[in-house]
């Protein structure tokens, strides 16, 4: 198991340890003594979770506006929801300013509420479209209408408290009216942003998916636990963990500006190449900028040969870590060609038979160069393999069929299709046509059929788009 593998396993770990917990423990719960009872206790507690989450939500409300996102504005908005509901659950804590719950049944309600209401408006985030004209009225409005919707719930329930209806809890049936929907859109969410942290392997993204787990177990921990008991208050530290987690990458990315997938919408692999010091790292980066001076076709190739790789990738619905390892190794295929002279890869006429021999050492050169510079255990055998032949005639191993990694055979496939379509110092770029005809040609002995079909759509739906355009 490699580095990435077990820091995966630990953060599934980390994500589903409480709800593994709760479940062991649950017949032994307990009521605990002593200031665990008190109110003070508690509206100190959930207060101060509510004022964490009203902060993230003003930050990231602030930041969609300026940045006229919507979806980051209605995950604002899903922050302010929470917190307002939680503030309203901390006043109406029984004997603090309300009587106790059966005569109180504002803080049942309001504590019930806070979760389920955040997940659905980070649910509808995901579902508006992407781009919107007046997205900052819209954020406005939403805000607005929200803030006004918990005022008055707020005035409702700490005035009138008659008012509002009981919330079935503590293992009754009606409790899982409530807990089904809200867990399954916490696992939803959950489920696309580990997703994007598969693809990315950001912390943030990381901490945004275990979060959402947590704040999903929040919800049945505190429900379906007698008051005061220790799960009681395990589940509103876990709301309040889960709030901290979310808010803090979320807002992160959002006041330095930094590229944010999390939660937002879903991401494809193409996005990664939007942040190349991220995906690769400044010393890898600035090797690929010397490799520009070195050939300057070479950083407009890589980039379009990472492009076309996920494409096709997504194509053959590869999953995400093997659209990661497609998306870094498109990036540094050619990097080995640091190691040969200009005036060979710059060359006009035919190569000679020596020079073709130096050419046909750059996988290996960028294989050494990517084992010293270390992390790209993963993208190696890929970057090594991407000259390799499905009959066996390729370099420089020589390997056939599937000992060819299959990104390594979708690399070869798409190398060769930019580099027929692009100029080069010793000819004009070939037509689409001309270069499918080829590639059509040569499946079965040099390209692997499936990545040859998969190629051929993505190509043809990307000429269907421009037409369209």
């Amino acid at each position: 198991m490699n580095g990435h593998q077990l820091r995966r396993a630990g953060l599934f770990l980390l994500a589903f340890l409480p709800a593994a917990g709760y479940t062991l423990v649950r017949s032994n719960a307990v009521p605990v003594t002593g200031a665990f009872v008190s109110p003070p206790t508690h509206v100190l507690a959930v207060g101060g979770a509510a004022l964490a989450a009203l902060l993230a939500a003003m930050l990231m409300v602030r930041a969609a506006m300026r940045e006229n996102d919507i979806r980051g504005g209605l995950v604002g908005v899903g922050f302010l929801a929470m917190a307002g509901l939680l503030i309203v659950h901390a006043a109406a804590t029984p004997g603090f300013i309300l009587g106790e719950y059966g005569r109180n049944a504002t803080v049942g309600l309001a504590g019930a509420l806070a979760v389920p209401s955040g997940g659905i408006l980070f649910a509808v985030a995901l579902l508006v479209p992407v781009r919107m004209t007046d997205a900052p009225r819209r954020i406005a409005q939403a805000t607005a209408a929200t803030v006004a919707a918990l005022i008055a719930f707020g005035a409702i329930g700490l005035g009138h408290p008659a008012l509002i209806p009981l919330v079935p809890v503590n293992v009754s049936p009606g409790a899982y009216v409530l807990l089904t929907p809200a867990c399954g859109v916490y696992g939803w969410l959950a489920w696309r942003t580990w997703q994007t942290y598969l693809l990315t392997r950001r912390p943030s993204d990381a901490a945004v998916a275990v979060g959402l787990v947590w704040l999903g177990t929040s919800i049945p921990t505190y429900l379906l636990s007698p008051v005061w008991s220790w799960t009681f208050w395990a589940g509103h530290g876990l709301e309040a963990a889960g709030f901290l987690a979310v808010a803090t990458a979320v807002t992160r990315d959002l006041t330095r500006r930094t590229p944010t997938y999390a939660l937002r919408r879903r991401t494809r692999a193409a996005d990664l190449l939007d942040s190349e010091s991220e995906l690769l790292g400044g010393y890898v980066k600035s090797l690929k900028a010397d490799l520009h001076h070195h050939d300057p076709s070479t950083l407009v190739h890589s980039q379009n040969v990472a492009m076309l790789a996920v494409a096709v990738g997504e194509q053959l619905s590869l999953p995400a870590p093997a659209l990661r390892r497609l998306a870094v190794a498109g990036l540094l295929h050619d990097i080995g060609k640091l190691r040969i002279a200009p005036e060979i890869l710059n060359k006009p006429g035919k190569l000679t038979d020596a020079e073709y021999r130096t050419i046909k050492t750059h996988p290996q050169s960028g294989a050494n160069i990517l084992a010293r510079v270390g992390s790209f255990d993963e993208e190696i055998p890929i970057v090594l393999a991407h000259h390799e032949r499905v009959d066996g005639g390729g370099y420089p191993h020589g390997l056939a069929g599937e000992r060819i990694p299959l990104e390594a055979r979708i690399l070869s496939i798409v190398d060769v299709f930019d580099a027929l379509t692009s100029w080069r110092a010793y000819r004009e770029p070939w037509s689409h046509e001309r270069a499918l005809e080829l590639i059509r040609s040569e499946t079965g002995t040099a390209f692997d059929p499936a990545c040859a079909a998969a190629l051929l759509a993505v190509v043809a739906a990307d000429a269907a788009t421009d037409l369209a355009a």
